[in-house]
Order: C-alpha cells, then structure tokens, then sequence
C-alpha cells in the first residue's frame, strides 16, 4: 500500500505540475510585454521580501506533520485533533505576526524600489501580495492531514486547477486591460475560494475532525515545541539562502536585472520543482518506513533514491547547461539573457540543492532538527555577507558565488552527516564515495553532449532547440543505460517499471471491445 500510494503521487504529483508550468511561462511573456520589466522585477522582489516574513513561521508545518504520522497511522483522531487545534492556533498567531512586520516593511521599500516604481503604488502592490500570503495562514491547517494519509496527491490537484484558472484570468485581463492591481486581485480571490473548497472536502472525507474533541499532553506539546525551535532555526537559514537574492540584485544593482534573473530562476526553478514535486510523493511513504522498516532496509531504500535522484538531476542540469540560453532567446528575446557565468553558477546551485534530496526526505521524515539547528545560521550568515562583497566584485555572478560558497562549506556535509549517524547509523564517508562516483560519472554526458550541440544551441529556431532537446534525451539516458544496466538500483526501478507497464497492459486488455 505504502509503495501503490506513493507512486500515485509521484504520477499525479508530475502531471499536475507539468499542466501548471505551461500557462506561467505564457503568462511572464505576455506580463513582460504589457507591464514592463521593472514590474516584472517588483513582484520578483515582493516573493522574495514575503518569504522573508514567512520566517516566523518558525517550520511548524513540518514539525506537525511529523507529529502526525504515528498517532493517524494508529488511528488515534483524539491525538490527531489535539494536534489540528494546536497548528490552527499557532498557524493564526504567525499570520497575524507576518501581517504586521508587513505593514512595518511597507515604510521600507523605498530602498530597494528607488525610483523605478510609484512609491505609493509600489506600497499598495506590496499589500496585496500580504494578503494574498495572509490567506493560507488562516486557512491551510486542515490540508496536512491529507498529506499525512498521503494523498498528497489531491492537494496538488487542486492546487494545479485554481493555479489555470488564475492564469486564465490573469492572461485575458494583460490582454485586455493592464493592470497589476487587478492582476493581484485575481490570484487574490481564487486562492481564497481554493482554500474553502479544500477544507469542505476535508471536513467530508474526516467527518470526525469536526466531532473529535482534540487533546494532546504537556509531554507530547514540549517534543513538538522542540521541533519548532529546531526548525525555526533551518527556516532562517534555508530563507535568508534562498530569499535574499532578489533584494541584494535590486538594492546593488536595478529592478530591471531582478526581472531578468528571476526569469532565469523561474526556467531552473520549474525544473527543480518538477524534480522535487515527482520525487516529494514518496515523503510520507519515508515517514511511515521509519516507523515500520529495519536499518538495512531503510539505507537500501536511500541508495535507491540517491541513484534516481542523479539520474534526474544531472539530466537536467546537463540539458539546461546546453539549452537555457537557447531557449530565453526564443522565449523572452535576446535582451533578456544573462552571461555565461551567471547561469553556470546558477545551476551548479541547481545540482547541489536537488542533489540532498534523498537524504532531507530521511532527515525530515525521521524529526532530526534539533541536532544540527545551528547550521542553516551558519550557512546564511556566510552567503549574504559573501553575496554583497562578490556582487560588488563581480557583479551579478557574486550573488551566485555567495550562495555556493555558504552550501559547500555547511550544508553539504551537515545533513548527510545527521542522516548517516543518527538514521543509518553508518560512517559518511559512505556517502560522499557515492556522491563523488555519480558526479564523475555525470561529467562524461555532459562533455558529450556539450561538443555534440556546440553549434547547434546558436540557432535561433523552434526547430533547432526541439533538435537539441532530443539530442539530450537520448545522449545522456543511453549513456546511463549502457553504464548502470548492471547496478543493483537500476535493476529495481526497471523491474518496477516494467511491473507498472505491465499492470497498465493488462487494464488496457481487459477493456470491452466496441
């Protein structure tokens, strides 16, 4: 069941998010020719400023979820309802925190708008991104309980038709009337009327989350506590990583290159999130092996993981190396495109991020946040300071540079040293021989591939990058084949496939003929 409810959502989990991609990049263009750059810029620069504020969300999220997994296996709703009581009221205390140091930010934003925007309207558009935000604080609690039943899957259903229909909205008003305020208003509204919706389903499908009484003890509210404070501590560090770029670009720099980057970051973005949104299917299924599976099984079912992770990974690091350029210059024009440096550093932050994944999925499903809850600290005081003196050695580049220099140094070997020895109970060096044998091997498609386009990513066609495309796919997935068709990991994921294709046939056989 475990293996069946996880596959479900990786399967759903990718198409829904491969439907909602399309319609965003149509959109940015069209936002990008009827509102300008610096407006492209701005509600950039507000998504990274609200994250920020989102700080105070101290990981109660993933503290409670943790929480939940046990006490919703075991069927104890009494324990699961305490827990629900407990996230909404935390859950508002932050909205009603995020809402003022809000309000306070908006006396602020002067210095990184300047003089490119309105001040006033620039304050207003700020507001209306807040309460945009302000709305899952009030109203998101009940939707974790699917999560941990892992039907994960419906969430990101939802989630992908309110998304087109914002889009939809959003496209026909750029085209027919411009205007940001109204732009904002719609996502506004939608996302309020997607919340609603979501919780008269849960209250259906849980009838007794409504009937139980809630009750969790002192004991079982100060281990919760304790994750919080732990993850508080990875929330300003995996925020101020991730989130301060945008404002370091717009205060050194202009809002017109904040615009320019995050169409950049919204192409490498898409890709991390189609990776992250396949592979996050299997989140809770980790949670529940924790709980149920022996050591041996859990760290087989890791190299598992790590090996499809590379797999993905460096595909698709090894093909927006060779096709990103290609591609903005089709989509947004040649006035769009950032240096070569730029986007190498961009994406070997790419592949470094995506690369721990399937060790954060053991981390997070197994609650280890207080070990190392210094770290994330650690990591976004070395980038933002090293972010400034780069940026104003190098430019754009240096924001980059801060970023690898901060995950290198901490992160890289924190938390795989936290999985391996409080988890897997095994040395790390384990870990880091796999880690380097699978980046040495992902440099041989990449030299490949990298001479084998070497004219071809200069053509400006449709044609000419379709070609290009095709060449990775089969270049770097035969290259794979032919060197792991013997691993042990390759043949479980190809007997896995082949039974799923199989299962498919069989459906598909016993349908009646007309």
């Amino acid at each position: 069941m475990r293996v069946k409810k996880a596959s479900i959502n990786v399967v759903v989990n990718l198409l829904t998010f491969i439907l909602g991609l399309v319609p965003s990049f149509i959109l940015r263009k069209v936002f990008l020719d009827t509102l300008g750059n610096e407006l492209l810029g701005l509600t950039s620069l507000y998504t990274n400023i609200i994250g920020l504020l989102s700080i105070v969300e101290l990981g109660i999220g993933s503290a409670i979820i943790y929480s939940l997994y046990k006490p919703f296996a075991e069927g104890d709703y009494v324990k699961v309802k305490g827990y629900l009581n407990y996230y909404a009221k935390l859950y508002k205390f932050v909205g009603f925190i995020i809402l003022g140091l809000g309000l306070i930010m908006t006396f602020f934003l002067h210095f990184f708008v300047k003089d490119q925007v309105n001040l006033i309207d620039a304050q207003l558009y700020f507001l209306l991104f807040l309460v945009y935000t302000l709305t899952s604080y009030f109203f998101s609690y009940k939707l974790c309980i699917l999560n941990v039943a892992q039907d994960g899957y419906k969430i990101s259903i939802a989630t992908t038709l309110s998304k087109l229909l914002i889009s939809i909205l959003q496209f026909m008003m750029l085209k027919f009337l411009p205007d940001l305020y109204v732009y904002l208003w719609i996502q506004i509204i939608i996302n309020f009327l997607f919340y609603l919706f979501m919780n008269l389903y849960i209250d259906k499908k849980y009838p007794w989350i409504r009937k139980t009484r809630g009750h969790i003890t002192t004991e079982e509210r100060t281990s919760l506590v304790k994750n919080v404070k732990a993850l508080f501590l990875h929330k300003i560090g995996g925020i101020l990583v991730l989130g301060t770029d945008n404002l370091v670009i717009s205060s050194f720099i202009n809002l017109t290159v904040v615009g320019v980057f995050n169409s950049y970051s919204m192409i490498v973005g898409a890709a991390q999130g189609l990776i992250s949104t396949s592979l996050s299917g299997v989140a809770a299924s980790v949670g529940n092996l924790l709980v149920e599976g022996s050591k041996d099984v859990i760290y087989k079912v890791h190299r598992k993981l790590f090996f499809l992770s590379f797999w993905i990974v460096s595909f698709a690091t090894i093909s927006l190396i060779n096709t990103i350029q290609q591609f903005v210059r089709l989509w947004l024009g040649d006035n769009q495109r950032l240096d070569n440096l730029t986007i190498i550093l961009l994406l070997i932050n790419f592949y470094f991020f995506l690369m721990r994944g399937s060790v954060e999925r053991f981390k997070e499903g197994g609650g280890i946040y207080y070990q190392d809850r210094f770290a994330p600290l650690v990591e976004a005081s070395i980038n933002l300071i090293a972010s400034i003196i780069f940026i104003q050695l190098i430019g754009l580049p240096g924001v980059l540079l801060g970023t690898l220099l901060s995950n290198v140094t901490v992160i890289f070997w924190i938390k795989p040293k936290m999985v391996y020895k409080y988890i897997f109970e095994k040395k790390l060096r384990e870990y880091f021989k796999m880690y380097v044998k699978f980046l040495v091997i992902g440099l041989i498609p990449l030299i490949i591939t990298y001479l084998l386009t070497s004219q071809l990513k200069h053509i400006n066609s449709v044609y000419a990058l379709a070609a290009n495309c095709m060449v990775h796919i089969i270049v770097i997935n035969l290259i794979y084949y032919i060197l792991f068709r013997k691993n042990e990991e390759f043949i479980y994921f190809k007997g896995l496939l082949l039974t799923l294709l199989g299962k498919m046939k069989f459906k598909w056989g016993t349908l009646p003929m007309r």
